[in-house]
């Protein structure tokens, strides 16, 4: 076969699985500049070679189509509490981590405190459940927050928190971090870890920080998809603690002025019959 019955044939191949790539849902002229790009003289190109290139094409443009539409979290130097969100893992339909929080992450960018509250109704869930440890990802707009459940004898706890953010303030930074091997919000197998106080846990020394606000947290043995027993957080604990301690000094303090007022008031009167007599 002469060099134009090759570059004919070629043509034809080409335009043939064009039209199959069409069919799938790519767009004419994209495939036909596609095309015209790679059919050169002495050359020929098989129909699996000509399918990965397709894939591999619609691939960066579906890629780069997302980047140049997706808007990035913006920080703000206001401080608000974030939305409290509803977030659950299922395994066939039947809830095995159950989530209940507020989250906002806190950034220090050249000595300037920002926030970013994780809006609960552009959050997508995600995780895993096994028989020792679980995982649910709380994925947003160009980030991430993870918490990771490990189950030790009767009770569990989250071993880690990893979070990952990109921001309109910074797009060429990523602020991320994580707390390994810790153990936080301890509670028994079968009950819920509950806190109402505000808790404020570094997740990357100096830069990176995460707020979780009106916390309520399951994993291992959820029960008809509702939250266990509640275990109350001992942060709450204290919060009750101290203004009863606070009650008891103030009582101290009124009664030793009350004992010291009446001892000067009879030193006093004692000075005044002695002179009088």
């Amino acid at each position: 076969m002469n060099r134009s019955g090759l570059v004919i044939g070629s043509v034809i191949l080409c335009l043939c699985a064009s039209y199959a790539a069409l069919e799938e849902g790519a767009a004419l002229p994209d495939m036909l500049n596609t095309v015209t790009s790679i059919v050169k003289p002495n050359t020929t190109l098989s129909m699996t070679a000509w399918s990965m290139h397709v894939t591999n094409m619609t691939a960066q443009t579906l890629s780069t189509t997302h980047v140049l539409t997706t808007v990035p979290p913006t920080l703000t130097p206001n401080f608000s509490l974030p939305e409290t969100g509803q977030y659950n893992v299922s395994i066939k339909n039947v809830i095995c981590i159950k989530a209940r929080l507020g989250i906002q992450l806190f950034v220090k960018e050249n000595a300037e405190d920002l926030h970013f509250n994780v809006p609960p109704a552009k959050t997508v869930v995600s995780g895993k459940c096994g028989n020792t440890a679980s995982w649910i990802i709380l994925k947003f707009n160009l980030g991430f927050v993870n918490f990771t459940f490990v189950k030790d004898g009767e009770h569990y706890y989250v071993s880690e928190i990893s979070v990952a953010l990109n921001t309109m303030k910074n797009l060429e930074k990523s602020y991320s971090g994580a707390m390994k091997n810790v153990k936080l919000f301890k509670t028994t197998l079968g009950h819920s870890y509950k806190c109402k106080s505000q808790q404020f846990l570094p997740i990357s020394p100096n830069s990176l920080w995460i707020l979780l606000v009106d916390t309520q947290l399951q994993a291992f043995d959820v029960t008809g998809g509702n939250f266990g027993k509640k275990a109350k957080c001992e942060v709450d604990g204290e919060s009750k603690i101290i203004p009863v301690l606070v009650g008891i000094a103030l009582a101290g303090l009124i009664l030793t002025v009350i004992i010291i007022y009446t001892i000067d008031r009879r030193r006093t009167s004692q000075g005044y019959e002695a002179v009088k007599g």
